[in-house]
């Protein structure tokens, strides 16, 4: 039972906390590392649940994307993470539903008769999404953090002969407003891996799910984060309000159309804008959280290399991974000697696989989904599925990165087969 007199947003860090304390030592930073978490927990009526948590601040660069072949995870930044964690929640929410006649989900809704527009499966009315991070996303939310932690405020020089000069991390302080790559450090191989910042506005028109996930489940119906919630510390209200806003003339989404501005709108399938508020923890909150980002003159703190990625779906095993360069720890980033093991669960080749064992147990009402998802020869192929309302998902991403201006596609892993 919550404690009286506490908020949602308080209930929901100290839920987020405990959970990733009583993770075991494996899964947390080494000593002098220092690493983001952030959670994500549902609400049911007044009931919280973690489903997912992620710790990480590294992503992989564009050169390896031709050899992942759906294995490597490109983005394991805390936030990303996490959202994969909980798009895995939903799929073992679906499967279990569909297995097992005793279980009733309070997260997902069946729809077993069967109609051409809907996916099988929406989330609850009575669920919601909230988001907690230990700290801001990198990108245009967290740029007066960066500029404030500068001896020297001059923005960084860039390399001229790799793409990072159009698509830049932490580097051009001055320019605001503006689509980011993960930052890195400036001689680091090149990434067009975009910040948290980025995906995190992209998600406030396409929802929390996946190409995958939205096959079987509702992208439109309660597929949107709630609450977003940081430290009182790490919240900045000029650059969040920046980041994520449609209100000219500094908000990022501004050049939105006007139709997609409105939280009401159906205009391109259902999809609406769900912006995102960050709210801060009262000062007086207890962050029991020992591996935040030490301020500038801690030059002995690094940050780890270690991500890890905890799934706690109430009727199966959790899952918990500690991954390094986007595959589960003791393994190569390349390695074949052991097949699919590498991979994480949340990988595209897992995700994929474990989308067709759904779609196998889906009635013959559905066949249609089936059909099309066994006859995707690629992943290119299987995000690109023309069902439901997967071309206005396509849509509304393309307005939103034509918008955010600058977006630049990270392409290399999508062109090989299960």
């Amino acid at each position: 039972m919550p404690m009286a007199g506490n908020t949602l947003e308080e209930r929901i860090a100290t839920l987020s906390l405990k959970t990733f304390h009583s993770l075991p030592a494996k899964c947390k930073p080494r000593p002098r590392e220092w690493i983001p978490m952030t959670a994500i927990v549902l609400q049911t009526d007044d009931k919280l649940h973690l489903a997912s948590l992620a710790t990480g601040s590294k992503c992989i660069p564009s050169a390896i994307l031709p050899r992942a072949t759906g294995l490597i995870l490109h983005d394991c930044h805390s936030e990303i993470l996490a959202l994969r964690g909980l798009n895995h929640f939903l799929l073992q929410d679906a499967h279990q539903i569909l297995t097992n006649p005793d279980y009733r989900s309070p997260y997902l809704i069946y729809n077993d008769n069967y109609d051409p527009d809907t996916p099988p499966f929406t989330l609850h009315p009575s669920t919601s999404i909230h988001l907690f991070s230990t700290e801001p996303p990198c990108g245009d939310a967290s740029m007066e953090f960066i500029i404030s932690a500068q001896q020297d405020p001059t923005p960084w020089s860039l390399p001229t002969t790799d793409n990072k000069e159009n698509l830049p991390g932490r580097s051009y302080f001055s320019a605001l407003s503006i689509v980011r790559r993960k930052p890195s450090r400036p001689d680091a191989p090149a990434t067009l891996s975009k910040s948290c910042t980025d995906k995190l506005t992209l998600k406030q028109l396409t929802s929390i799910l996946s190409s995958p996930s939205s096959i079987v489940i509702s992208p439109t119906e309660n597929a949107y984060i709630k609450t977003f919630t940081v430290p009182f510390g790490k919240y900045n209200d000029e650059g969040h309000a920046r980041a994520f806003a449609t209100t000219p003339p500094n908000g990022r989404l501004s050049n939105l159309p006007d139709i997609l501005k409105s939280s009401s709108s159906d205009e391109i399938g259902g999809y609406s804008f769900n912006p995102l508020t960050p709210t801060p923890l009262p000062k007086s909150f207890p962050l029991t959280y020992t591996y935040s980002k030490p301020p500038p003159q801690d030059t002995t703190t690094k940050a780890s290399n270690i991500s890890t990625l905890y799934i706690n779906h109430p009727s199966t095993p959790s899952v918990a991974e500690v991954l390094i360069s986007g595959v589960k720890q003791g393994n190569a980033q390349l390695s074949t000697a052991r097949g699919d093991k590498k991979g994480s669960v949340v990988c595209r080749k897992r995700t994929w696989l474990f989308l067709r064992r759904i779609v196998d147990l889906l009635p013959e009402s559905h066949r249609d989904i089936k059909t099309k998802v066994e006859n995707s020869n690629t992943y290119l192929e299987l995000k690109a599925i023309d069902i439901h309302n997967t071309r206005s998902r396509i849509k509304m991403k393309h307005l939103v990165t034509e918008a955010l201006n600058g977006w630049e596609r990270n392409v290399g892993d999508d062109d090989w087969r299960l």
